[in-house]
């Protein structure tokens, strides 16, 4: 990208790294207060992910993201799932072609994404967000 294409000023959505960093910074100190199993501070979640959102849901107004777990028993195996969002309610599953016959859920196109890795282990050396 050409830095000339870049923004003067914030993006719409976007906040304060000041503020990001005060919000990450409370969530790791409730994980450490609290003993929590749960020790994931972050997802990693793939750029493809919200590309195909974009792609294949040109109405969705935004991408609801769900905590899952791997392993019902294991909270460092929690996963980030999204689905996009089209009036106020999640699309599961890509529309039909016309013509398509109706079938049971396995014979429906996922429209939910899940590719994502925690942090940690995964995690950036340096980041403000991670206390780095």
């Amino acid at each position: 990208m050409n830095v000339n294409d870049l923004p003067t000023s914030d993006p719409e959505g976007t906040i304060p790294v000041a503020e990001a960093t005060r919000l990450t910074a409370n969530w790791r100190a409730y994980l450490q207060v609290s003993k929590q199993a749960f020790a994931t501070h972050a997802f990693l979640l793939p750029i493809i992910d919200f590309k195909n959102i974009l792609q294949y849901n040109p109405d969705a107004e935004g991408i609801r993201a769900y905590i899952g777990l791997d392993d019902a028993n294991d909270p460092t195996s929690a996963k980030m799932i999204l689905v996009p969002v089209v009036n106020g309610q999640d699309v599961c599953y890509l529309p039909k072609p016309p013509g398509a016959s109706l079938g049971d859920d396995d014979d429906d196109t996922s429209n939910t994404y899940d590719v994502s890795t925690t942090c940690p282990p995964e995690c950036p050396d340096k980041s403000p967000l991670n206390g780095g």
